[in-house]
């Protein structure tokens, strides 16, 4: 039970192994790293550091991060504790001992305990996971950094990856090496934003915090420091606690600074979203990508360890430290009610209605990395795959197209950690030469670019108004066209009722020729003048 989850799944069919990577080995001559994506100086990408209670979302989610770790700069993974997970002293403590103000929703764990308060420990997880993980990562990157030269090594992971406060919920009574690592990733020389995830719980970034404070205020380095951590941190969720009210961290840091967690193009309720008799179900396009005939031949059998690992309902699989009703790889149902029944969740649950799933069907995901992919689209540009856009028949507009791409672009990453480059298929670059316009209203504005394939595939370009991102009258841009839909060239008229400011935004939408497709974009946007 999470209260952000995100789906991320794909759709491509494979029948065996020699066709299941992107292209047939007869299709290409050897490819270098170097001439399927650009080193990048990873100094020059977002610095991001994931702290989670790794709960069983949390555990889809890291191992999709680490997936797509080419496109950021991973500066950390920190397990921590959270409401729904912590690990305990051995006994020797009670949650209402350390942690009196807790979130904890438990009622008696089938009366285990008297209440929340009384429980050692609560839904522990397993404590080897995480280096299990990065020796699965170590296999899958022999291929992964073939295919593209931008993931971290394993060792620079091992380095980066820590322990921190895993007792209590809420608990940052004492340093651990995850705080000191989150302290000195704070402290260090690298100025720019540091954005710490909270999958779980706050707890350890507030230990580190805390440490900072203790150190260095009343001291003449105090407003430097202040100035620092203002300036650089960027605080991803609340997390599932309340310590940072309790630590009064905002109080002793003024000015401190949100923002940096996202499910981007992943943003939908996943608790739900495979499920056939729910209200919250995903809409009927995305239902191909969220069962077994795809899940299992795109990249949950016979793609690598990484992807090997990634839980879904019903596959046989027991989660350490789970209750039953929680052990999603063993049931194939939600049934929140029962939780309630059995005190292992609140009693408002018991209203709920029970979810069906069926084996191998899509469980959940949470993956704050996901809204730091670049596959093009600009960060100055709102790309919400659900958008409110005012007063519409609809109220709301939905596209589903950037999630449908993602989940593309899995399956051909999925061949990355077991086909050599020449098998793969690899994302093609879209160049253009400006994609900022200031136009007058009813002035016509002609829009180019291009691209190129590093596999030599056929691209297929297309052009088009995402109405949910254009400002044009709250939302009014629906049905508003490009002159010409295909090729490298086309034109835009900005619309004769438009105010100054209004902002509209036309996609080059590119798509290469594979069995396992990749697609790019570039955005322009034109501000009316």
């Amino acid at each position: 039970m999470k209260k952000t989850l995100f789906t991320i799944l794909t759709p491509v069919l494979a029948t065996f192994l020699f066709v299941s990577c992107g292209q047939s080995p007869a299709t290409k001559a050897t490819l270098a790293p170097e001439d399927l994506a650009e080193k990048v100086d990873k100094s020059q990408q977002e610095r991001i550091l994931i702290t989670t209670d790794l709960e069983v979302d949390d555990m889809n989610g890291l191992l999709l991060s680490l997936m797509y770790a080419d496109h950021y700069d991973l500066a950390g993974i920190v397990w921590t504790a959270g409401m729904y997970h912590f690990q305990g002293d051995h006994g020797e403590h009670t949650l209402g001992e350390i942690t009196p103000n807790y979130r904890c929703s438990a009622q008696h764990c089938e009366h285990r305990v008297e209440s929340a308060a009384d429980l050692t420990e609560y839904r522990p997880v397993d404590p080897t996971w995480l280096d299990r993980i990065l020796d699965y990562y170590e296999t899958d990157y022999q291929l992964m950094s073939k295919n593209n030269p931008n993931f971290p090594t394993p060792e620079q992971l091992r380095s980066i990856t820590k322990v921190g406060n895993i007792e209590f919920e809420g608990d940052y009574r004492f340093e651990t090496d995850g705080s000191k690592f989150i302290e000195e990733c704070i402290m260090d020389d690298d100025m720019r934003p540091l954005y710490i995830q909270h999958w779980g719980g706050i707890n350890t970034t507030v230990r580190a915090l805390y440490s900072i404070y203790e150190k260095y205020h009343g001291t003449p380095e105090w407003e430097q420091v202040l100035a620092k951590v203002t300036a650089k941190v960027r605080i991803g969720g609340d997390g599932e606690d309340n310590c940072r009210a309790d630590s009064k961290i905002d109080e002793m840091f003024p000015g401190l600074q949100n923002g940096g967690y996202g499910g981007g193009f992943f943003n939908y309720g996943s608790f739900f979203a495979s499920s056939y008799n729910s209200p919250m179900r995903a809409d009927d396009e995305l239902q191909p990508y969220l069962h077994a005939d795809f899940i299992l031949d795109a990249y949950k059998e016979d793609h690598g360890k990484l992807c090997e690992e990634i839980w879904l309902y019903g596959e046989g699989r027991a989660i350490y430290g789970e209750p039953i009703i929680y052990n999603y790889g063993l049931i194939t149902y939600m049934d929140w009610a029962k939780s309630a029944e059995l005190g292992w969740g609140p009693a408002n649950l018991a209203d709920f209605p029970r979810v069906d799933f069926k084996p191998y069907d899509w469980s959940i995901c949470q993956f704050g990395c996901a809204s730091f992919i670049n596959i093009g689209l600009r960060s100055d540009v709102t790309n919400s795959s659900r958008q409110f856009l005012g007063p519409t028949p609809e109220g709301f507009k939905k596209s589903n197209h950037y999630t449908i791409v993602m989940w593309e672009e899995l399956a051909a990453r999925a061949d990355w950690a077991i086909c050599e480059p020449q098998d793969c298929n690899h994302a093609p670059i879209v160049t253009a030469d400006e994609l900022d316009f200031t136009a007058a209203p009813g002035e016509t504005v002609s829009l180019s670019g291009n691209a190129k394939d590093p596999d030599g595939d056929q691209l297929v370009a297309k052009w088009w108004v995402p109405a949910f991102s254009c400002t044009y009258m709250e939302g009014k841009a629906e049905g508003l066209a490009v002159s010409s839909e295909t090729g490298w060239n086309t034109e835009f008229t900005i619309p004769a009722d438009a105010k100054t400011g209004d902002k509209f935004i036309v996609n080059l939408e590119v798509k290469d020729d594979a069995t396992r497709p990749m697609t790019r974009f570039a955005q322009y946007v034109i501000t009316v003048s």
